[in-house]
């Protein structure tokens, strides 16, 4: 066990930085037109209801601090896309939960893989930070783009290959921090 530890932290010291060009193209990611750093509930509930095609749970309508919203005719291929707030409002994290056998209506009958949920991404923000083979018997990979302000992760529920493919953007910030009226 101890042969390994000096191996696991040379490992960790050279992770792949991405270049400065790759952080802003992260940094300004966005799910349906909505910008993740700079959104806040106002903001995401307009965008969704001007593109139309989704929505808005019941129980979510009268609530700040998260939303849920069901696509009717539009993102077809997703069961939902949710997305949660902060105290003052600012949005927090944004996650997409495709369906099993659909991506962009392409007519086959295999499951989805998190590869061809990571090429759409690739093509809007480049390459991912980390590339993680996980599962047991069954490996596959999971994809992270990550800087000091951005964490988005594409993966699969209870990371089982058997599992539905998510999409999901984390701002890195004080959750607990609460803002002041002035």
């Amino acid at each position: 066990m101890l042969k390994f530890i000096p191996t696991i932290l040379l490992s960790l010291l050279f992770l792949p930085v991405p270049a400065l060009a790759d952080i802003e193209k992260i940094n300004n990611a966005s799910l349906f037109g909505i910008s993740i750093l700079d959104s806040n509930v106002n903001k995401v509930r307009e965008q969704l209801w001007n593109i139309g095609g989704f929505n808005q749970a019941q129980s979510t309508k009268k609530k700040r601090a998260f939303d849920k919203f069901f696509p009717s005719y539009k993102a077809k291929d997703s069961y939902f896309i949710e997305f949660k707030y902060t105290s003052s409002g600012k949005l927090l994290s944004a996650k997409r939960l495709y369906k099993p056998q659909s991506i962009g209506f392409k007519n086959k009958r295999s499951r989805i893989k998190t590869k061809e949920v990571a090429l759409e991404l690739v093509e809007q923000i480049g390459k991912p930070t980390r590339i993680i083979t996980v599962g047991g018997s069954i490996p596959y990979s999971s994809y992270i783009w990550e800087t000091d302000k951005l964490k988005i992760i594409i993966d699969r529920e209870g990371s089982d290959f058997l599992g539905n493919v998510f999409l999901s953007y984390y701002v890195k910030t004080d959750h607990y921090f609460v803002a002041s009226n002035p």
